[in-house]
């Protein structure tokens, strides 16, 4: 999966330097309240604390000036997103969205930065570690139809600084997309789309395509080889996937067009490791970037010692997708963030038909009781009674955040938290949320076990 966002971090966390002048006044005297000393000892003595004290309070002065001046820069510096139009408008609703998740703020007077949509949550793939690959059934089957697409971009077009249009469904395969995707570029929003791009793709649809203004196409391509390739993306052809790439490259070389830039998204398994190598250079070959990462297993993590590929560090922040993110399913179905797959874990439904007894605007569900009540977990997460089966009690990210606090207040450096839980266990809380992580374990399991396949090409 391509990462999809750069956040400002637990920044919450730092504080803002405080200069009161009482503090300058007691230190620039430099004297005993009980007056002059009579001996050159002592003297002496006190001049080595009062200079003491004055090294103590510029090295205090200085520590709290570079965390406030850090903080600023992060805070300050606009989120990269490739083709995104900065505008006045995005930059304010940037800054306050980023202010309210600094304040852990409830309710929001900001939209969201980023928004992922659901063109269609229908593939043509069986990924075993995949909620729609595995055969569950999350919501109705089918695509967004444009008229739910367009009453979101005018309500929130003049917010987003970038559209993802994929979750657990095979965009490709949604016949608005280019349209979905011209329209969004037209209002100066970012878009992504992350594909299999294992299935029939004409050189029309590819004019199409990079004709739309697409951003960044990122392409899940796990093996460079066709028995490594198809265990974990059952049903691909890697001959297709490679095909298609080309058509992308060749028609951007024909248009004389930069975008969109092609990205081969490598996730490792230990039955497709000794591929890496040879999918770098295919992936030069292609003109693509290459990026590996570590793919996710349902049930224990494959290589939980890290010795096979170094994972991004993991920090306790407070969950993005509550304060700078969204996610809208296809049905209308506003989910928590982009782990969630059950509607019955939906946080609200936005109605685009006057008959249903749904939410009417997209800031309606944003600021609704669930989405407050999932901000207040930050604060204070609480007993589950009171929570109920709200999915963001007992989320992996909430559960850190709650041991970094405490943590802290024990008087801990924040350098020296471990987290608890790695990117595996955090994706397995999702599928255990209706069994559907459970009746997958034994088949998925089968990618923890290395093949002869690993041992690459003889």
């Amino acid at each position: 999966m391509y990462c999809r966002s750069r956040t400002l971090g637990p920044a919450r966390a730092i504080r803002s330097p405080r200069y009161h002048c009482g503090v300058v006044i007691v230190h620039a005297r430099g004297s005993d309240p009980a007056g002059p000393v009579s001996t050159r000892s002592q003297s002496s003595s006190d001049g080595k604390r009062i200079r003491g004290r004055h090294v103590w309070v510029l090295a205090t002065v200085r520590q709290r000036f570079r965390e406030s001046y850090h903080f600023v820069r992060l805070f300050l510096r606009p989120p990269e997103f490739e083709g995104a139009v900065l505008t006045p408008k995005r930059l304010l609703n940037c800054y306050r969205a980023r202010w309210a998740a600094n304040r852990l703020s409830t309710r929001l007077t900001s939209y969201p930065v980023q928004l992922t949509i659901e063109p269609t949550t229908v593939c043509n793939l069986a990924c075993p570690a995949c909620f729609t690959g595995a055969g569950e059934v999350g919501r109705q089957r089918g695509a967004m139809s444009l008229d739910c697409y367009r009453r979101l971009l005018d309500e929130l077009g003049d917010y987003l600084m970038q559209l993802v249009f994929f979750n657990w469904g095979e965009p490709l395969l949604a016949k608005n997309l280019v349209t979905m995707i011209a329209e969004a570029r037209q209002r100066g929003i970012s878009t992504l789309v992350s594909t299999n791009f294992s299935l029939p793709f004409s050189a029309q649809k590819a004019d199409a395509l990079v004709g739309s203004g697409l951003d960044v196409l990122g392409v899940s391509l796990d093996g460079a080889r066709q028995e490594t390739y198809e265990q974990y993306r059952v049903g691909g052809k890697l001959d297709l996937v490679l095909e298609n790439c080309r058509l992308i490259r060749d028609t951007k070389a024909r248009r004389g067009a930069k975008n969109p830039r092609v990205i081969w998204e490598f996730h490792v398994f230990p039955h497709n490791i000794a591929d890496v190598e040879m999918a770098g250079r295919m992936a030069a070959e292609l003109e693509m970037d290459f990026v590996v990462s570590k793919g996710w297993v349902i049930g224990p993590d494959w290589d939980p010692e890290r010795r096979a590929i170094q994972p991004p560090p993991i920090v306790a922040f407070p969950c993005t997708y509550l304060w700078e993110s969204a996610v809208v399913n296809n049905d209308g179905g506003v989910a928590p963030c982009c782990g969630t797959f059950y509607s019955e874990d939906d946080m609200g439904t936005l109605s685009f038909e006057p008959d249903r007894k749904s939410a009417a605007s997209f800031f309606e569900v944003w600021n609704n009781q669930r989405f407050q009540q999932a901000r207040a977990f930050f604060r204070n997460r609480g007993p589950a009674s009171e929570a109920g089966d709200h999915v963001c009690h007992t989320c992996p990210v909430t559960l850190e955040w709650e041991g970094y606090q405490r943590f802290i207040s024990q008087g801990g450096l924040p350098q020296n938290f471990k987290p608890k839980y790695g990117a595996n266990e955090r994706y397995n809380y999702f599928w255990d949320r209706k069994g559907g992580g459970r009746q997958q374990r034994e088949l998925s399991t089968s990618l923890a076990v290395p093949s002869k396949s690993s041992r690459g090409p003889s």
